[in-house]
């Protein structure tokens, strides 16, 4: 899949720890990090309890993450104007100030750290008995010192990252205050974009209610576009500010704040940190619903989804009621106009979900994830529980529906046959980790990772006289969570084990373009 596709949801690091009791927890994701394309079906497998679902939730914001970022690119920020980005730039100063602090402490350790080093190397000139002991206390403090040394650098390290997710590397900047003023007046703008969308989304009501009465207004159209347009050139504003501050400030007046920072390599580094996209993470629960008209999820089982002492069309037509200010009557409309998108009929408004089939009730799941803007679906095993003709028509109807509103699925799913067919690339995951990403006929025509392989080994074969493969079957148990193995995740069930994998966790790697795995089977020699 070509890299010049618009990147829709970006993941960095993410990790999820469920809280057990105190100093243990269960390590339901770790360090997940890939893109998703916009308009792309993105499959995800493994077996159970490798955190299929809880990346799923982890991305709505659904758990909330215990670390790494989840970057959403389908709304910038100047549209949207989060709370948390006026905040980050305020705290620049102090991001720049911390780093240097952290840093000259490292180095008041350091000297210590030199002068214990010339007194061990005069007691080990002597050699007696007595200066050994003495030797090896003062050895002790050498590393006591030498990690203390370490952790301030990096909490140094950490400060200009921080910083560099608002303004990249110009957070090295001598002149911060001037950068910061830019960020402010940018900041400005996007928050009356924000207002102007606002304004946009309160004549597009006016509109609907007129055209649900057949009375199609063209002069409020004209100003919806009016709106749209003055939103528009706020954020043409707002960029002009930060592109005014990149071309002045941008790799001039460095401050040597560590032993890195003048390296152009590192602050390379921290351009490549600078977040275009909305870090949904650090919205508020508001900012968050809001974002929600944007991403939305269809559960497994639709009944249990579906309110039974509620009707159909009361149950779809809630997400209007909590998303929007429609009159009543134009919330009807539109949730009948949704109910035939999905191919239910305008009678089923007043069926109850008791009355419907599996899949007429996942066709309601469908129609209420997708009654908003919706741009992002994560689908978590939405077809599992429907026969395999059913789990064909829902498919289908995902498929047009994708077309049409050039919907982005992040399909999580166990069943290998339906994710082969149905998504265009695929994520392998075991206990928490990614194994390997590859386009789906890659993946199935060239698995890399031993895991990858076993589950494909372990598929039943329908052809006549075929019989199924028993030499990759994995054998024991998904280790616990809480106690994962070191080195590699999957080496206590991997037939083709080394002594590295059980010390060294395997970095994932593009192997082949598009094609990533994480086994030290692939290391580069």
């Amino acid at each position: 899949m070509s890299d010049e596709r618009k990147v829709l949801l970006e993941l960095k690091k993410l990790k999820k720890y469920f809280p057990v009791r105190r100093g243990v927890s269960i390590k339901a994701l770790e360090d997940v990090s890939f893109s998703i394309y916009e308009g792309e079906k993105f499959g995800v497998v493994g077996e159970s309890g490798c955190g299929k679902s809880t990346l799923g939730r982890v991305i709505l914001q659904l758990y909330p993450q215990t670390s790494g970022a989840c970057i959403y690119h389908g709304r910038t920020r100047d549209e949207m104007c989060p709370k948390y980005l006026a905040k980050e730039v305020a705290k620049l100063p102090e991001y720049q100030k911390k780093a240097g602090e952290f840093y000259q402490k490292s180095l008041e350790v350091d000297k210590k750290a030199e002068s214990l080093k010339k007194e061990i190397d005069a007691l080990s000139a002597l050699g007696s008995n007595k200066e050994v002991k003495k030797e090896a206390a003062l050895q002790k403090k050498l590393s006591a010192l030498e990690f203390k040394s370490k952790e301030l650098k990096k909490d140094a390290s950490r400060q200009l990252r921080e910083g560099s997710r608002t303004v990249g590397s110009l957070i090295l900047c001598k002149d911060l205050p001037a950068v910061q003023a830019l960020f402010d007046k940018a900041q400005k703008e996007t928050a009356q974009a924000a207002e102007s969308i606002r304004k946009f989304r309160d004549l597009e009501k006016q509109y609907e209610e007129a055209r649900v009465a057949g009375k199609a207004d063209p002069a409020l159209q004209e100003k919806m576009e009016a709106a749209r347009r003055e939103a528009q050139g706020h954020v043409e504003a707002a960029k002009g500010f930060r592109v005014k501050a990149w071309q002045d400030y941008h790799g001039k007046d460095i401050l040597p704040i560590t032993e890195r920072t003048l390296d152009p390599a590192y602050q390379a580094k921290l351009d490549g940190n600078y977040e275009t996209g909305i870090n949904l993470g650090k919205l508020t629960k508001e900012e968050m619903r809001d974002m929600r008209r944007e991403m939305q999820m269809i559960f497994q089982d639709p009944a249990a989804s579906l309110d039974p002492r509620q009707s159909i069309g009361k149950s779809i037509e809630e997400v209007y009621v909590i998303n929007t200010d429609y009159p009543a009557d134009v919330r009807k409309e539109k949730t009948m106009e949704l109910l035939e998108k999905v191919g239910l009929k305008r009678e089923h408004y007043y069926s109850y979900p008791h009355a419907l089939s599996g899949g007429q009730k996942q066709r309601v799941g469908i129609a209420r994830a997708i009654a908003l803007d919706t741009k992002f679906v994560v689908l978590d095993e939405s077809v599992s529980a429907l026969d395999v003709s059913v789990q064909a028509q829902i498919l289908q109807l995902l498929n047009e529906l994708s077309e049409e509103k050039h919907l982005t699925y992040f399909f999580i799913t166990h069943d290998l046959g339906v994710v082969k067919h149905f998504c265009d690339r695929i994520v392998v995951m075991y206990l928490g980790n990614v194994c390997e990403l590859a386009e789906s006929k890659e993946l199935f025509h060239n698995p890399l990772h031993p895991y990858t392989d076993s589950l494909l080994a372990a598929v039943p074969r329908l052809k006549l006289g075929q019989e199924h493969s028993t030499e990759s079957v994995l054998e024991g148990d998904v280790p616990s969570a809480m106690n994962p193995p070191k080195g590699c995740p999957f080496h206590t069930r991997c037939s083709k084990c080394m002594d590295i994998c059980t010390k060294e966790k395997p970095p994932v790697v593009e192997q082949e373009p598009g094609h990533f795995v994480a086994c030290h089977l692939y290391d580069k020699k």
